[in-house]
């Protein structure tokens, strides 16, 4: 059962040997990365409610590998719960059914005979809509909504700032909108 708040999930430490000294550090690192835990589960997911069980499955693994492998500082208490979080959030996203790509213009004019096909339900040919893109675009829009990792580790990969590789991200997904005919778009 999910608890409350971010800060409530640290329930889960309290019952753990050994677990007293690094029960600040893993409150911290938890109100640090729930936000990019609802973030993920939204985009990797589809649903922002499975970030409550992520966060307590991650505090749990976390608080077991912290314990056998005490921490030096609080920086790396946040790095191990990042970990976990995103290797539960990968497995959750593993075990869901795969995401198949349809190339659009094989695609049977049949399948056109659906009146409001909603942008969860199409499947759209993910390299030919990116293949207008520059390469360092492309790789980080995949890591970005793909990986779900955060602009700044976009950023460094990408050898650029978090705000220009962002900017450089929008443009594109706007002009992306636009060809679709995606309501919102800039036109």
């Amino acid at each position: 059962m999910a608890s409350p708040s971010p800060l409530d999930r640290c329930w889960v430490v309290k019952d753990s040997p050994g677990s007293s000294q690094i029960m600040l550090a893993v409150r911290a690192a938890v109100e640090r990365h729930w936000p990019d835990t609802q973030r993920a589960a939204a985009y990797a997911l589809g649903d922002e409610t499975l970030a409550d069980e992520i966060m307590e499955e991650a505090i749990e693994q976390a608080v077991a590998y912290l314990v056998d492998h005490p921490p030096k500082d609080h920086e790396e208490v946040r790095a191990v719960l990042s970990r976990f979080c995103k290797l539960e959030v990968g497995r959750r996203r593993k075990q869901r059914a795969p995401f198949v790509f349809i190339d659009s213009s094989v695609a049977s004019e049949a399948s056109s005979s659906y009146s409001q096909v909603t942008a969860v339900d199409s499947a759209i040919d993910a390299e030919r809509i990116l293949a207008d893109a520059p390469r360092k675009v492309r790789e980080a829009l995949m890591m970005r909504y793909g990986s779900s990792e955060s602009w700044s580790d976009v950023a460094a990969r990408t050898a650029t700032s978090p705000g220009a590789i962002r900017k450089k991200c929008k443009r594109c997904l706007d002009r992306i909108r636009q060809k679709l005919g995606i309501p919102g778009a800039p036109q």
